[in-house]
């Protein structure tokens, strides 16, 4: 078999299957990658999501982005809202119907934030919301979770909306300078201890089954790599066991040819009688046909 290996056309396939399995191994280390960012930021909402809360003014900053450990952490504040709301258009709720988000600038220990209070759905046409729950008057108690800003898509502020929960975008629109990162809101509390109305609060983030998915994507391509050797390898196997095969039926046919001129040579019949009989040769046995294959077109 490694005679057949080193022929010219199996050097071929054997080099097509070598570049077929580097493709799969790093489409696998890929997969694999992004199956471990997903875990990671899965363990980062485990670890961070029902903490005890920690101040705003600890974890958010003017002058930096809260860092990846920081992001999900629970924080409280008390202070009050300042401004208009703005509305984030094209944004899915909690039942995956599109609609709006609802943005507040939210005024803690001398710092301004953005507050994502929550979700509401369309109104008749896309174009506004049926109503949005005003933020609280005076002194509010807010719990909510530390999120990085999003990526500005470059578009101007319309009507009280912007694309994005971009703290730049956000800036532009209000004209305040803010922290450099937004809060998930969780609760609100005025002084009294009771709790004012609110949009429809936002699920608990997951990766789901989607980190599953890369890591069984990962798996399937290296598994991909070795089918290809072991394809090309058992192709050849099979062109060696043929190639045996009619190396013996071709001995048994001369044997058979053989055999009918020493019968010739006696002159003898059944009966004994020395008069010259022709003797009947026997047909030689017909060797199989050879399969062809593509390659085997190919080479022609």
């Amino acid at each position: 078999m490694l005679r057949i290996l080193t022929t010219r056309r199996w050097l071929t396939w054997l080099l097509v299957a070598t570049l077929w399995a580097t493709l799969c191994v790093i489409a696998g280390f890929w997969q694999w990658g992004r199956w471990e960012d997903k875990s990671t930021i899965q363990n980062r909402i485990d670890a961070n999501y029902d903490a005890t809360p920690t101040p705003m003014s600890r974890e958010l900053s003017t002058s930096r982005a809260p860092a990846k450990s920081d992001e999900w952490k629970q924080v409280t504040g008390r202070g009050h809202y300042v401004g208009e709301p703005l509305l984030v258009r094209n944004r899915p709720g909690p039942g995956g119907d599109f609609g709006y988000e609802t943005l507040g600038v939210f005024e803690v220990d001398g710092m301004k934030v953005v507050v994502d209070r929550g979700w509401v759905a369309n109104g008749e046409t896309a174009a506004r919301p049926a109503s949005i729950p005003q933020a609280p008057k005076g002194e509010v108690t807010l719990t909510g979770w530390v999120r990085p800003s999003e990526k500005s898509l470059g578009r101007a502020e319309v009507n009280g909306q912007v694309s994005s929960i971009s703290v730049a975008d956000v800036e532009r629109a209000t004209g305040a300078t803010l922290a450099q990162g937004y809060v998930r809101m969780r609760s609100e509390k005025l002084a009294d201890g009771s709790t004012p109305p609110r949009p429809a609060a936002l699920d608990r983030p997951s990766q789901g089954s989607a980190a599953g998915i890369n890591l069984s994507y990962a798996l399937q391509w290296w598994l991909g790599a070795i089918a290809g050797y072991a394809f090309v390898l058992l192709r050849a196997r099979r062109e060696y066991l043929d190639s045996l095969e009619l190396a013996d039926e071709a001995p048994v046919a001369h044997d058979t040819e053989a055999g009918g001129d020493s019968a010739s040579a006696t002159g003898f019949t059944e009966t004994g009688s020395t008069t010259p009989v022709r003797p009947t040769k026997k047909p030689a046995k017909k060797p199989r046909p050879r399969k062809q294959r593509i390659w085997d077109e190919e080479d022609a």
